[in-house]
């Protein structure tokens, strides 16, 4: 089916040439000689201090007992690099080129990768530069767009948009390693038969952004409506996902190295980016059934656990633009892969600690989505990692963490299941009508949250902090309002979240009476690009007192903000971008821009019920005459193959078949009680 060829970097100095002539351990020795060569080197930090232009965040500061003179020595010493974690894209609709019109100063992946890198030095202390390390997986056609693969003697050109020079420059990026051949391919399909796969080191700033590169290419792999029904990854994709110190997989190459805790710090794999689309659901399923690849999933905590970052459009957009049969099998799909996500009890047992993990979901259309995602990324490290990033003290910080985790353990407990509570239901039951009892949903082991994003400006920052002025009101209600609507919209119908007549206009969604509320628990977080030194000396004693905006959360919502809102004001002081004389470049944010991160963590019992309900209210012609349901239009073909079951449960599917059995089930059932069908 598929053959492992590999050529290390030293091979190709010496003969030019892409031949795959020498073995997988070979190979491993170049990789690890050049991950460590670079996390030994000590960086040359003051050297570098002179890439840091001394304004803003880095201006000299009359000294206090809070604020340092030159707040760069709170920041930057002798670091050692040490990569923190790896995040996997998969499929690529994250970053396809669609993305790119909403977002403001990033135009490529290179960009973006860029990006990525600087940002991540938001986590530089005097001892440790943290890094990071991504990992693109896409099917057919999205290759050549982002620069992943070559035809057979073809050598990367001087405008290639990850290792190209720039007007004559030094390249922006370095490459380490080169791997050959398709992974997972159906003979014939493919005339690329040579994929090049980069390693990178941003220079000046972090020490080895390491890209790997996953393409897959089936015959006949399109986008067609059924496309989860009919096409078989385990014949294509798992292959390429799917591997063990046996038979490596091109995934294995740079992930797999044998100290796991050398190479990822405690982390591993803390990111996946992904859609509801095969691509995403396939790799991930693949993954699933190795526990080599399992094992790459690290150990998240409370403060940063695991977390699978999905992009949708708005529920009602997509089901207006559809046409019938998409937007039915989408309906049914989205439903079924979202179960799961948050059910599959591989899943289940991923991530450290208490195996907290949380599914997040994204508005498409979200404004500089991958710039904001990016700064979230790095904040959540920092309050685990540097207290010093934060507007707390030591002492505070402590405080902070064991209250976040007794929030976090006490919401999970209301929906995930765990040694104490049995966990809020995927699907509540269903009748398989095969002589058994009804069948009841699985229970949910993850935590389900949307998130939006908005810019506000320095200045109407620092006004959310005064006390007689109107302005923390205003802001929360534009929160409540727009940011928490707008990503609310991905998983619920709009005419569930308009506001309502009344004092609380905001009362059904955050607390309704039956104590079953669309969203348990609200996260804000402004991410500021400043140090804490400038921000201590601009705010004063006023600190990070937010009384005022937990009132106005009161009053809109009727919600306890004690127990369901947390605001936090985290300084990420390398965010801002400070021109063309410094490094920090590039990295999407000005100086006076402050991130506004909106986290709802929200019911799965009702996001299931929001996507299937849609597919009840309508009825439809069938073939000899009969009347059907939106369930016997998408899935009768599927239900009655059990050739397929068997199959599909031969090869680890079985859960989700499962859930696609419950949806379908669910959904006829519903639509012929309500329209009084025999």
């Amino acid at each position: 089916m598929w053959e492992h060829k590999t050529v290390s970097n030293k091979e190709m100095k010496t003969t030019g040439r892409m031949n795959p002539s020498e073995t997988y351990v070979r190979l491993m020795d170049e990789v690890e000689e050049a991950v460590s060569t670079a996390q030994i080197d000590e960086f040359a930090y003051e050297s570098f201090l002179e890439y840091l232009p001394r304004r803003g965040p880095w201006e000299e500061l009359p000294e206090t007992d809070m604020a340092k003179q030159d707040p760069r020595s709170r920041y930057i010493g002798p670091a050692k690099a040490k990569l923190l974690n790896t995040n996997l894209y998969l499929g690529s609709t994250w970053i396809e080129a669609e993305r790119f019109k909403f977002e403001r100063r990033i135009l490529t992946v290179a960009d973006f990768l860029k990006q990525k890198t600087i940002i991540n030095a938001n986590m530089w202390t005097p001892k440790q530069l943290f890094t990071t390390q991504s990992f693109f997986f896409c099917s057919t056609g999205d290759e050549e767009r982002m620069g992943g693969s070559f035809l057979t003697g073809d050598m990367p050109g001087d405008n290639h948009i990850f290792l190209g020079k720039k007007d004559g420059e030094f390249a922006e990026w370095e490459t380490i390693l080169w791997g050959l051949g398709h992974r997972g391919v159906v003979p014939d399909s493919d005339p690329l038969d040579k994929c090049f796969y980069p390693s990178l080191m941003h220079r000046n700033v972090s020490f080895n952004n390491r890209l790997g590169w996953i393409r897959y290419s089936p015959a006949g792999f399109g986008k067609d409506a059924n496309g989860f029904l009919v096409t078989r990854p385990h014949t294509w994709i798992w292959p390429a996902v799917n591997g063990n110190r046996d038979t490596p997989t091109a995934f294995n190459l740079l992930v797999n190295l044998p100290d796991r805790r050398l190479s990822f710090g405690e982390e591993g794999i803390t990111d996946v980016f992904m859609t509801t689309g095969k691509t995403s659901m396939y790799s991930l399923m693949g993954m699933m059934s190795s526990s080599t690849v399992r094992q790459m999933f690290g150990a998240g905590s409370e403060m940063v656990p695991l977390e699978f970052h999905c992009i949708e459009p708005g529920l009602d957009e997509w089901i207006a633009r559809a046409s019938d049969e998409d937007k039915y099998s989408r309906l049914f799909e989205v439903c079924a892969c979202l179960g799961y996500m948050l059910t599959d009890p591989q899943v289940g047992s991923l991530g450290g600690s208490s195996k907290r993990r949380r599914l997040l979901m994204y508005p498409t259309d979200q404004g500089n989505l991958l710039t904001c995602v990016n700064a979230s990324q790095v904040a959540d490290h920092a309050l685990k990692s540097n207290y010093e990033a934060t507007v707390f003290t030591k002492l505070d910080q402590a405080d902070f963490m064991n209250r976040v985790t007794r929030r976090f353990k006490a919401y999970a407990d209301l929906v995930a299941a765990s040694d104490i509570a049995k966990g809020a239901r995927w699907i509540s039951q269903a009748d398989f009508h095969d002589g058994e009892k009804k069948v009841t949903g699985p229970p949910v082991h993850s935590i389900m949250s949307v998130r939006g994003y908005d810019i506000i400006d320095i200045e109407e920052y620092m006004n959310s902090f005064d006390d007689i002025s109107q302005a923390p009101e205003r802001l929360m209600r534009r929160i409540v309002q727009s940011i928490a609507t707008n990503a609310l919209k991905t998983i619920y119908p709009m005419d569930w979240l308009g506001e309502s007549a009344g004092s609380a206009p905001f009362a059904h969604i955050f607390a309704s009476k039956e104590d079953n509320p669309l969203v348990y628990y609200t996260d804000i977080r402004f991410l500021v690009p400043t140090s804490i030194d400038k921000l201590r000396t601009m705010t004063g004693s006023r600190g990070a007192d937010r009384g005022r905006m937990r009132e106005a959360y009161t009053g809109l919502t009727n919600a306890d903000a004690m127990t369901s809102l947390s605001i936090q004001d985290l300084c990420l002081p390398f965010l801002a971008d400070l021109g063309q004389d410094s490094w920090q470049t590039g990295t999407g944010l000005k100086e006076g821009e402050v991130i506004v991160e909106v986290t709802m963590a929200v019911n799965p019992a009702l996001v299931w019920r929001a996507l299937l309900e849609p597919t009840t209210s309508e009825t439809f012609d069938l073939p000899k005459g009969h009347k059907g349901t939106a369930a016997n239009l998408w899935g009768d073909i599927f239900i009655n193959n059990e050739a397929l079951h068997a199959k599909m449960e031969r090869d680890g599917l079985g859960h989700y078949l499962n859930l696609l059995k419950m949806a379908y089930h669910w959904s006829n059932d519903e639509a012929r009680k309500i329209h009084k069908m025999d």
